[in-house]
């Protein structure tokens, strides 16, 4: 079949019938002189060397088909036995496809089920994942019942009810340590799947849950001696930052990054270290950590990139995220363009509730409020429910849609958007103190200002922007020492932070009015007027104030009953139902019925739940 020395043609059958393979397999497949048999059909032109020297190859495909194919037809005994030697091996050293490959052509669903049990995650994070789920979608349910880590990948594909699988975790320190003595990382490997399962889902408290549960297994892989035992380490670190990020809990998420940076020389994917480096950046860039954003960026882009894996192109996207940011905040005149760069919200993947930030935050810095709300819109419609109403959305999605709100002056439905919202970093407060401003009650707004100032969990970004109502609130009030300090400091702070966009937030009348006292204002307002930014809020913003009773009346008149209908269900007379549609008719300027509930509706005091679109 291959004139060549008997053990070079043993070496390049083995290659045929198995396919690519490591050459450190090659003596535990082969015999101990496999290996240097395998270079002297390298040096013949038998055998190939992939592009980093570790895996072998036929030279030439032709011949490979052809002599695989004779290999079967004559030698059937020897081929399964080298397909069972080379799953077995895999199985036991996860390389390459973990034996995937050869133990799906020997047709054994006992070896396919251990192979996906023990080595599950990292086929679905490598070339071979398309051929883990054709055989996860084929094996019997009932492999699954000893062997969890195949429970939860057939859960995850829909096979089996999500939850039906116990996690097992061990729940102390003293039973984590003997499991990972025992078993070493294999069930931290196993308990990444629910976890990101149930992240898809939305089910963010219970995939923060099993963070949780699995903490004291991952505190058991930490010890460096225990070599390939705990190499997960830094990968489960880093999907439980990008759980906690997705579920809205910044701060849990950064501990988690910086924790998989810290063992990111474990990387078993050779991808973590540059993901990592890159949620490290965004959550900085987020929280308004200018200089800490770029440094990380720097890591990342230095840290080696898999543009070979599937999961490149969310590595990648984060990235652009960050220079995204990066750039509306700076007001870079390439900043349309990187915002382009990075994926529309619109798309399906865990990262959309930033993308959608990025993108409300660049049309509000343009002006373009109708831009703003028409990508909200897009972007809900094209989300799953589940997921706009938990999590980071939670807070994120109202956020945004009191800042088009506010942006076009209408105030009532700012405050209805907010209105039982979570409090991103105080970012929820900014607005409502911003609110206030617009409408005529500084007092107010400085007020809740300076209870972010002072609250140790904002964002360094909501506390520069906090600053700006504060020097905005005290020159209403004539408190011209007061706004003049304030202003100083947002401005180093916005100086610091590169976010000259953060003025954008104050009117320019007010800004203008502090200029001489406030030394680098007149710099960036400059870069202000270069690019063309105007004030993103109107100089103020109508409030109606309506009582309780107003708003229930509000209510009855827009599902139509009648008013004595409406007294009799309310156990008042028709008398004062009318004087209370009378205050409404005088604060909401509405000559008839009709148009109290149209201006109402306009404003949002119909329902505070509702969110105008």
């Amino acid at each position: 079949m291959l004139d060549a020395d008997p053990a070079v043609r043993d070496v390049v059958e083995i290659v045929a019938v198995l396919g690519p393979m490591e050459v450190a397999e090659l003596d535990e497949l082969g015999g101990p002189a496999t290996t240097a048999a395998a270079q002297q059909a390298i040096d013949e032109g038998h055998l190939t060397l992939t592009a980093d020297d570790s895996v072998v190859v036929l030279a030439s495909p032709v011949r490979a088909a052809s002599m695989r194919d004779a290999l079967r037809r004559e030698h059937e005994e020897r081929v399964t036995g080298l397909l069972a030697r080379q799953a077995d091996l895999r199985l036991r050293t996860g390389r390459l496809d973990a034996g995937l490959t050869a133990a799906r052509a020997l047709g054994d669903v006992d070896r396919l089920g251990r192979i996906i049990d023990r080595w599950g995650v990292d086929l679905a994070h490598g070339r071979h994942a398309a051929a883990m789920y054709e055989v996860a979608a084929e094996l019997p349910v009932e492999l699954s019942t000893t062997l969890p880590g195949l429970a939860f990948r057939l859960e995850d594909i829909g096979r089996l009810p999500i939850g039906a699988t116990s996690l097992r975790l061990p729940a102390t320190p003293a039973e984590a340590e003997a499991e990972f003595a025992r078993d070493g990382d294999i069930r931290l490997r196993q308990t990444l799947l629910p976890l990101v399962t149930r992240r898809r889902l939305g089910r963010f408290g219970e995939a923060m849950e099993i963070v949780r549960a699995a903490t004291p297994l991952a505190e058991a892989c930490v010890y460096p001696w225990y070599g390939d035992r705990g190499r997960i380490l830094p990968y489960w670190h880093l999907q439980a930052g990008i759980t906690a990020q997705v579920a809205g809990d910044l701060t849990a998420a950064r501990t988690s990054f910086l924790t998989a940076w810290t063992h990111r020389a474990r990387d078993p994917y050779g991808f973590v270290a540059r993901g990592t480096a890159g949620k490290l950046a965004l959550v900085e860039a987020l929280r308004g950590a200018y200089a800490a954003s770029v440094g990380w960026l720097d890591e990342a882009v230095r840290a080696a990139r898999r543009p070979d894996l599937w999961v490149d192109g969310f590595v990648e996207s984060n990235l652009s995220a960050v220079r995204a940011i990066h750039a509306v905040d700076g007001l870079d005149p390439e900043a349309e363009l990187r915002v382009r760069a990075m994926p529309h919200p619109t798309q399906r993947g865990e990262q959309w509730v930033v993308f959608l930030w990025i993108q409300v935050q660049h049309a509000l810095t343009r002006g373009d409020t109708a831009s703003a709300r028409r990508t909200l819109e897009d972007t809900l419609a094209a989300q799953r429910e589940a997921l706009i109403r938990t999590g980071l959305a939670a807070a994120v999605v109202p956020l945004l849609w009191a800042e088009v709100h506010l942006a076009t002056g209408q105030a009532n439905r700012a405050l209805a958007e907010l209105a039982g919202a979570p409090d991103l970093a105080g970012s929820a407060r900014v607005l409502q103190a911003r609110t206030s401003l617009l409408t005529g009650d500084p007092a107010a707004a400085l007020a809740v200002a300076e209870g972010v100032v002072q609250d140790a969990t904002a964002s360094r970004r909501t506390v520069t922007e906090a600053l700006l109502v504060i020097a905005a609130a005290r020159h209403a009030s004539g408190d011209r020492p007061g706004a003049i300090a304030a202003a100083r400091q947002a401005v180093a702070r916005v100086q610091e932070q590169n976010a000259a966009r953060a003025l954008a937030t104050i009117a320019r009348t007010t800004l203008d009015d502090m200029v001489a006292e406030a030394p680098g204002l007149a710099a960036l307002l400059d870069l202000l007027d270069q690019r063309g930014i105007t004030d993103i809020y109107p100089a103020s913003a109508e409030l109606v104030s309506v009582t309780r009773r107003e708003r229930d009346l509000l209510l009855d008149l827009d599902s139509g009953r009648s008013l004595p209908e409406i007294a009799k269900a309310n156990f008042v007379s028709v008398n004062t139902t009318r004087t209370h549609l009378a205050s409404l008719r005088r604060k909401l300027d509405a000559r008839s019925r009709t148009e109290v509930v149209l201006k109402a509706r306009l404003l949002g005091l119909l329902d505070a739940t509702d969110r105008g679109r």
